[in-house]
């Protein structure tokens, strides 16, 4: 087995989990924006009938999913063409155009579902992600037609990292009720006893976020409130605000996806947030929580 990816940390820790060697990818992007993605393999001798893992990531604070996409699109191509590999994972940890599972509006693509069939196309045998955001499909697999989709979960993760702080008596929360399956497998993997959701309502003509939850009384009590992904921070910095009104000792924001439009953490750090959390699914120097053990577990498993 070989892992091929750029040369950072993520790829390094996943060949060596996977006791696999390293082919590195070069990235390059052209003046007009076309992008140009080379395979730093001495020959295609080296690739040729191999179990071959593609990891590649996006940056955080800098999604480029259209140019993350033709990346990766053209890499599984190139792989399977022109180096002849073998059975071809993609590993692709935040999953391009998933909130599109379905068809809300006549005219609407069903993004989620094209882009799982242009993965296939371009080569995939097998398509792993993480934490995939989608809450009108069961499962991600349902996606796939001819090949295995592997739903990793980042919450491990999260939980093995805000473990190693000493919780004082913690109640886990959902910033949203979609919100509350994280909060219920964040609860369990570090054995708290409390968990719940906030309920969300946002104003349709001002875009003002307004939390509604039980009033608890959190004196003394860390809060860790959990999410699948960040983008403006608006929810999260809502949730957290509601905590500190309750009297929470300390407030932890845990997520898996940094997604992290501009403002994002100023404005969970604003609300209150004492300590942020999040996994390596997208390229961000914050990242703390690894999920390198449980894709190396679910590669080994389809490989």
């Amino acid at each position: 087995m070989l892992v091929v990816g750029p040369e950072d940390e993520f790829t390094k820790s996943l060949a060596s989990e996977l006791t696999a060697d390293m082919v590195f990818l070069a990235r390059r992007t052209f003046p007009d924006g076309e992008l140009q993605p080379r395979i730093l393999a001495g020959s295609e001798q080296v690739l040729r009938g191999e179990t071959v893992v593609l990891a590649l990531r996006m940056k955080a604070a800098a999604c480029r999913p259209n140019d993350y996409l033709v990346e990766v699109l053209l890499t599984l191509r190139n792989l399977k063409r022109e180096f002849k590999v073998g059975r071809l994972i993609a590993v692709i940890p935040y999953f391009p155009y998933a909130r599109q599972d379905e068809i809300f509006r006549p005219g609407e693509p069903l993004s989620s579902k094209y882009v799982a069939d242009l993965l296939y196309h371009a080569g995939a045998d097998a398509v792993l992600s993480v934490t995939v955001h989608l809450h009108r499909l069961k499962r991600f697999g349902d996606l796939f037609d001819e090949i295995p989709g592997v739903n990793v979960s980042g919450i491990p993760a999260l939980a093995r990292e805000v473990g190693r702080f000493d919780l004082s008596d913690p109640l886990i929360v959902g910033p949203d009720e979609e919100a509350i399956i994280w909060a219920e497998e964040f609860a369990n993997h570090v054995e708290a006893s409390d968990y719940t959701s906030f309920v969300k309502e946002r104003d349709r003509d001002t875009g003002e976020i307004k939390m509604t939850v039980k009033e608890f009384d959190l004196t003394g009590r860390d809060v860790v409130v959990v999410d699948d992904i960040v983008s403006t921070g608006g929810t999260m910095a809502a949730a957290i605000a509601a905590a500190r009104r309750m009297g929470a000792r300390r407030v932890f924001s845990a997520f898996v996806h940094p997604v992290l439009a501009q403002g994002a953490l100023d404005r969970i750090l604003g609300a209150g947030g004492d300590v942020i959390v999040a996994t390596d699914t997208l390229e961000w120097a914050g990242s703390k929580a690894s999920v390198i053990p449980e894709l190396a577990a679910e590669i080994r498993r389809v490989a």
